[in-house]
């Protein structure tokens, strides 16, 4: 093969190898992002497997809070920074007492672990108010109110949701009642499409920066000794993107392994319902 022609053959596999996370990034840059959800109500299918000890740690603390298993459901957002497809499987209760969801989320491959866990209140008016243990965030006024903080006791996270969920009673809210998983989908839907849109163009236009920045300074030498048409260059741009790919892949196993590590060692003492 002569070197014209390698050069083509790299350069369209390059163009192939890169576009695959390029151009989901210039989508959801451009604000193409889209949200969906879906469920069914299944209590049964919600006990933890023989090898679900992540998501048999969660269901311990939420079944010993008064929640009741409502069903499994998914989230999926489209385009979703440089991923086509981001999905997690979520399982869903509810506190009849509390008229409050709760529900658990397992990040996607290659992570694969159960670990964000959220209490949600859907109003009658429409708006949601969800509190994560994923990360300390204060509450925001508006329709769509979010709140965190970073911890694997549900009892404070849950602490911490009604005392806001008391808050926005006092100032005139009133919770739907409904208590079905449809309600606490369709109130997602609502709200969290907005959220991921605008995610979605944050991580876009990121990773495009970022990493449309790392080739360039790493191509502008090489195509000025060799040219631009040489297979030099494409191969170049063929070999960062696999570091960069690996790079990221090895971060996200590393996060998941850290996040059992927690799981593992985090006390087990029941909460009080």
């Amino acid at each position: 093969m002569d070197e014209p022609t390698l050069s083509v053959v790299l350069w369209g596999a390059a163009v192939l190898f890169l576009g695959w996370t390029w151009l989901p990034a210039l989508i959801s840059g451009l604000g193409g992002t889209r949200y969906a959800n879906g469920g069914t109500e299944d209590p049964t299918s919600l006990e933890p497997g023989p090898a679900e000890s992540d998501y048999a740690f969660w269901h311990r603390q939420l079944t010993a809070l008064g929640y009741e298993p409502l069903g499994p459901a998914w989230m999926r957002i489209t385009f979703h920074g440089p991923a086509w497809r981001y999905e997690t499987r979520v399982r869903a209760f509810y506190s009849r007492a509390k008229h409050t969801f709760a529900f658990v989320q397992k990040q996607p491959r290659p992570m694969d672990v159960w670990w964000l866990a959220m209490f949600a209140t859907s109003w009658q008016d429409g708006d949601l108010l969800l509190t994560s243990n994923a990360v300390d965030e204060a509450p925001a006024a508006g329709e769509y109110v979010v709140q965190g903080m970073e911890s694997t006791n549900l009892t404070a996270v849950e602490e911490l949701h009604l005392g806001q969920k008391s808050r926005m009673e006092a100032a005139g809210k009133r919770p739907d009642r409904d208590g079905s998983l449809a309600t606490l989908l369709k109130a997602t839907d609502q709200h969290a499409g907005r959220t991921a849109r605008h995610l979605g163009a944050k991580l876009g236009q990121q990773y495009l920066a970022t990493h449309g920045a790392i080739h360039l300074f790493l191509s502008v030498p090489v195509a000025y000794i060799v040219g631009v048409g040489h297979w030099a260059v494409p191969m170049v741009n063929l070999v960062l993107g696999g570091i960069l790919a690996m790079s990221d892949y090895m971060a996200r196993r590393q996060a998941a392994t850290l996040m059992r590590i927690q799981l593992d060692q985090a006390p087990r003492k029941e909460p009080h319902a």
